[in-house]
């Protein structure tokens, strides 16, 4: 019995101490319904559970608030784990949380939800998001654990398809405490040092619990800063993780991610074989078109052309098939053309030319030029000049008995 009033400091200690030595009051489990919920700045949150007679108030503080997989909502059902005790400074009793659940959903699955609902409201997950694999793929890095089946199973599909890709690998956790974040720093390696030019991030099947560090928000925001495209291999074909929404790719299996990355040599070479038969083809019909065309511009301009201008053509035409001497040759044939032309037109300017037609210059003794027969009888005697000779003759005043033939 006590014997002197107490001080509420004392009040509040006093409650504060029974209910923190009661073994089922510090180890409780309660479900309810979340009202009044606060997310304080200093990390904190704060809430009221309630049923549909009463209430109690709830604090979680923040490093049990970072273990949540997901992100707790007014009027959202839940169940908790904590133990009651007593704020001394206002003698508030309150339910401290050390975890929560959803009812009716697993925690897991409500944090996956409710993560792909926030990249999909941000446009993470819209397919003009999604980067493009590179044509000719030559370096591959993959973010995985360098232990797992599914390490072997990418590098044998790859060697396989493609022996020629280099294959550079990141070890990492993929399940459990720090998983989350060497997968994400994996593929922050990769973009800063530029050593591959596609990334592969996966492991092989497992449980949601197995596979949750692919759906860690420090992974999906990863994926959205890379500039590399990065294809998501997690678990097996049925298995989603937020990494498959984010990624510019998702491949069902990691094996099939290696087929993705590696184009398989063999058929590469089917198909160049197939193109080189094709460009073969089209050149040949590309040539046969033009040579059908030459010779009937060769035949039209044979019936419609003198020679000479078919002689021009017809270099012309020859020199078409070799173009670095089409100039030259048809130049030097258009200036012999003119040496000939003017060849001629002097040839015909040519005294000696005329003489040899039959024609004499004559001359009287002081060498000028007679040109009538009035000059020739005065001048008695002349110099006729033939083509091959000269002769001296003297000019007849009688009329002789015979005539020049006409």
């Amino acid at each position: 019995m006590i014997t002197r009033a107490l001080s509420v400091t004392e009040v509040n200690h006093f409650i504060k101490t029974m209910l923190d030595g009661n073994s089922v009051l510090k180890n409780l489990m309660v479900e309810g319904e979340i009202s009044n919920l606060k997310f304080h700045s200093s990390g904190h949150v704060y809430f009221s559970l309630k049923d549909s007679q009463s209430r109690i108030a709830c604090v979680m503080f923040r490093n049990n608030v970072q273990n949540l997989k997901f992100r707790p909502e007014e009027g959202m059902k839940i169940t908790i784990k904590g133990g009651i005790s007593v704020f001394e400074r206002n003698g508030q009793y309150q339910i401290y949380v050390r975890s929560m659940e959803p009812q009716g959903v697993g925690a897991l699955y409500k944090a996956f939800e409710q993560l792909k609902e926030k990249y999909q409201a941000l446009g993470w997950l819209d397919t003009e998001q999604k980067k493009p694999l590179p044509e000719y793929i030559r370096r591959v890095g993959i973010v995985t654990s360098p232990t797992g089946a599914a390490i072997r199973d990418m590098i044998s599909v790859i060697r396989r398809r493609n022996p020629q890709i280099h294959i550079v690998i990141y070890g990492a956790l993929v399940q459990g405490d720090g998983a989350a974040e060497e997968i994400a720093r994996g593929i922050e390696t990769f973009n800063r040092l530029g050593n591959a030019d596609v990334v592969i991030i996966g492991r092989g099947g497992g449980s949601m619990e197995d596979l949750w560090a692919f759906n860690e928000e420090i992974v999906g925001e990863a994926i959205h800063a890379s500039q590399l495209p990065v294809i998501s291999a997690v678990g097996h074909e049925t298995d989603f993780t937020i990494a498959d929404f984010v990624a510019d790719m998702r491949a069902p299996t990691p094996s099939v991610a290696g087929e993705l990355v590696a184009e398989n040599l063999l058929e590469w070479a089917g198909t160049l074989t197939q193109l080189k038969s094709r460009l073969l083809k089209a050149m040949n019909h590309y040539i046969e078109k033009n040579r059908m065309a030459l010779t009937q511009a060769a035949a039209r301009l044979l019936r419609s052309g003198p020679e000479n201008q078919v002689a021009d053509m017809r270099l012309y035409l020859d020199a078409l098939q070799d173009r670095m001497l089409r100039g030259m040759r048809f130049e030097i044939e258009r200036q012999r053309s003119r040496v000939e032309s003017v060849s001629r037109r002097l040839d015909d300017l040519n005294p000696l030319g005329v003489l040899k037609r039959g024609y004499v210059l004559a001359e009287d003794k002081s060498g000028e030029l007679v040109r009538s027969a009035t000059e020739a009888e005065a001048a008695g005697t002349m110099k006729l000049k033939f083509h091959d000779g000269e002769v001296i003759v003297s000019v007849i005043k009688e009329e002789p008995e015979w005539q020049l033939k006409s």
